[in-house]
């Protein structure tokens, strides 16, 4: 269970909802929300899921299980470290129970277990607007499909307590990655010009303008299908190609070779380091050219722009080639912490 407030709270205070903020992400979710001294505290599931319950040897009442199983819509499904995993990589896919699970899992994962939230997510610029006779203006009926998505029931097989959403609010992801650079909490930054914002997630990277007023530019803005996942696809074949002894190489593996640089191969470890090393090459320099066509021109006259999500570790030497560049600590809870931000500072309906 979350921790509570150190400063004694009132009646009311103890029975208001958790303000949460989720990104909901392809590669996996990221959660943040205010611990007892103020700060943010967050926490991150991978988005590994896959269909039918946990298999025999998974007991539900361990502690450090690594596979959880959930009910919905009269479908079950197993999450955790230690699933193969189903893809994410679909359109739509925040829309879908896959998500939903997901979503719920990593809030169980977090402590809120029993627990009233009150949730912010996303959606990228591209798909939070669409195009009408006044102009852009919000997609309310995809974030409606969304914030339904969200709300249908989730059932633990373990037995234990499930989340129950209060509230969900959808938001735009790069306004709340600036929302999160802007605001620490008690003060503003001063935004004296545009803001760029290259948010790299595992299977789409969002690239836009947020001008001052915190306002998108519908002028520069554009998702593309190029994200972590892409490398990790690379490097997969990569190694195949390699060792042609070997048939597949596991999900898990696959993640032990993105983080470490090194796989377990006939009981033997392996360096993928070369092979991952060229695998972000080519991916980054795919990135870099996109993001030179959103920013065009006016990428010299942006007063920052903001490289965030997961990727940012992964793709670590593009901010380089950016002057203005920044990385924020932990960019890969960004558009969370921003999320968060913004159901704070718009209302008191939470803690």
């Amino acid at each position: 269970m979350p921790e509570k407030p150190l400063s004694a709270p009132t009646e009311k205070d103890e029975t208001l909802p958790f303000n949460v903020g989720v990104d909901d992400g392809y590669a996996a979710v990221k959660l943040a929300w205010y611990g007892p001294d103020g700060t943010i505290r967050t926490h991150s599931v991978p988005s590994r899921i896959q269909y039918g319950a946990p298999g025999i040897g998974f007991l539900p009442g361990e502690e450090q299980r690594k596979v959880w199983g959930y009910e919905t819509d009269g479908v079950m499904y197993a999450v955790g470290s230690g699933v193969s995993g189903v893809s994410t990589r679909f359109p739509d896919y925040n829309l879908s129970p896959l998500s939903r699970v997901l979503a719920h899992h990593a809030l169980i994962a977090s402590g809120f277990s029993g627990e009233e939230v009150r949730i912010g997510s996303g959606l990228p610029l591209d798909r939070y607007f669409r195009e009408e006779k006044e102009g852009k203006r919000p997609d309310e009926i995809r974030a409606g499909h969304k914030i339904e998505n969200f709300s249908r029931p989730v059932r633990r097989l373990d037995g234990g307590e499930p989340v129950r959403i209060v509230k969900h609010k959808v938001l735009p992801q790069a306004l709340a990655a600036v929302a999160d650079w802007l605001f620490d909490g008690t003060s503003f930054r001063d935004q004296k010009a545009p803001i760029g914002v290259v948010d790299i997630g595992g299977q789409t990277t969002d690239i836009s303008v947020i001008d001052p007023e915190f306002q998108a530019n519908h002028g520069h803005l554009r998702t593309v299908d190029l994200g972590v996942l892409d490398v990790r696809d690379i490097l997969g074949r990569q190694i195949l190609n390699s060792h042609r002894d070997v048939d597949k190489i596991t999900d898990v593996g696959l993640d032990e070779a993105m983080t470490t640089g090194a796989l377990l191969i006939w009981g033997k470890e392996v360096s993928v380091r070369e092979k991952l090393s060229a695998a972000v090459r080519e991916v980054e320099a795919r990135l870099e050219q996109e993001i030179l066509s959103v920013f065009g021109k006016e990428a010299s006259s942006l007063e920052t722009i903001l490289f965030v999500g997961g990727g940012s570790h992964v793709f670590r030497n593009l901010p380089e080639r950016f002057p203005s560049a920044e990385v924020p600590d932990a960019p890969a809870f960004a558009n969370a912490r921003g999320f968060l931000k913004i159901l704070a500072l718009k209302d008191s309906g939470g803690r």
